[in-house]
């Protein structure tokens, strides 16, 4: 089998709905960060809130980690940490690490000048104390400090409240989580935030709820557990799952019109209380009803394969990582060969080539490291 088939074929079927979801994420998420250039209005009117992009990855990263690690442990009783941990460190690292290295090794790449201290991103706490406006070059690393901190935190969690009533435990822990995140986003803003709005100063405001509210990991595990509580009722509640299966449009449209509910709410100022304390629970259980419904058969989503959104699936991950080094080399070149800022093709342009670039990552670091990956894990199975 050709790397390229292997590339475009690697989703199983009962997955097919979420490459859609994840496409989607990662094509918002490149319109969000492509306003920071001259662009066609469409660009900016999707990319203004094409942040929510990020949301829909934490959903989906709750679910697949959440739904392997439960799986584990309705099987065999235990989490296999060593295999998990293996996994995670292949799939995640070498291309996270190459892109670090490029930045650090090569400043001119940067598509902002400060950058936050090598320390932070080779640990990945880069997103906690991150000043935007100072540090900007390689920020949306950020999200993946979150999930990086998820994927250590997630399977102590999960084994401290397995055993009898693990349901039950789960729940109150998911809960408890949940409600300790709201309290402290909440305190995050009165805080740091409400000077700026009693003041009536917008100055500087973006930047402040950025490094205060936005970026750090205990105000954004909302859409992360809604992942994880869809992957325990799939897991552990059969007759539940068993009922819902059958209302996967229901359930998808259900969390469409959520998120057009999220975006009335969120439209005028994101950056105010309420939308900052309610808005993320309303994003994630909204992408949440999405991702639920897009799991199952009776969802149109579920038999839409397009090959288009298997490979950006693929390839999201690359592309999250390498894309706004390519959009920011690419600004002079297009000028140079006459193609308008504010033109569809500039956009378009940018886009096929930070895919290239992804597809190149994949094939020369990804796969490699993968490959490897799969010997490893093939070796620890016959040990046991």
């Amino acid at each position: 089998m050709s790397y390229w088939t292997k590339l475009t074929d690697a989703k199983g079927e009962h997955l097919s709905g979420l490459d859609h979801l994840r496409a989607l994420a990662i094509i918002l998420v490149f319109l969000c960060h492509y306003r920071a250039y001259e662009m066609p209005t469409w660009v900016d009117t999707v990319g203004r809130f094409g942040w929510v992009g990020v949301d829909l990855f934490f959903v989906l990263s709750g679910f697949l980690i959440g739904e392997q690690l439960l799986r584990q442990v309705q099987s065999v009783g235990q989490i296999n940490f060593k295999r998990f941990y293996i996994s995670r460190t292949f799939r995640i690292l070498p291309a996270y690490f190459f892109m670090v290295f490029l930045y650090f090794a090569f400043p001119f790449l940067r598509e902002r000048e400060g950058i936050a201290p090598f320390w932070q991103f080779a640990t990945f706490t880069q997103n906690f104390d991150l000043d935007f406006g100072d540090e900007g070059a390689f920020s949306h690393a950020w999200s993946l400090s979150i999930e990086e901190q998820f994927y250590w935190l997630l399977p102590l969690t999960i084994s401290l409240s397995s055993g009898k009533d693990h349901f039950k435990k789960g729940f109150y822990t998911l809960l408890g989580v949940f409600l300790l995140g709201l309290l402290l986003r909440g305190m995050s803003w009165v805080y740091f935030v409400s000077p700026f709005y009693a003041q009536n100063i917008t100055e500087g405001r973006f930047v402040v709820y950025n490094k205060w509210v936005y970026y750090p990991t205990y105000n954004r595990l909302d859409g992360l557990l809604v992942g994880v509580t869809i992957a325990a009722i799939i897991t552990f509640a059969k007759p539940l799952t068993r009922r819902l299966s059958a209302y996967g449009n229901a359930l998808f449209f259900s969390g469409m019109a959520l998120m057009a509910l999220a975006y009335v709410f969120l439209k005028d100022d994101r950056l105010a209380f309420w939308p900052t304390l309610l808005g993320y629970p309303l994003l994630a259980l909204a992408f949440g009803c999405m991702v639920f419904g897009a799991i199952f058969p009776s969802c149109f989503l579920y038999h839409i394969r397009w090959k288009f959104s298997t490979i950006i699936a693929t390839l999201s991950y690359s592309i999250y990582l390498c894309h706004k080094v390519i959009n920011e080399l690419l600004q002079k070149p297009l000028d140079t060969l006459g193609i308008p800022a504010q033109s569809n093709w500039r956009v378009f342009s940018c886009a096929c080539c930070s895919i290239l670039a992804a597809l190149l990552m994949n094939r020369l670091i990804e796969y490699p490291f993968l490959k490897w990956r799969s010997v490893l894990l093939s070796e620890q199975n016959k040990q046991h």
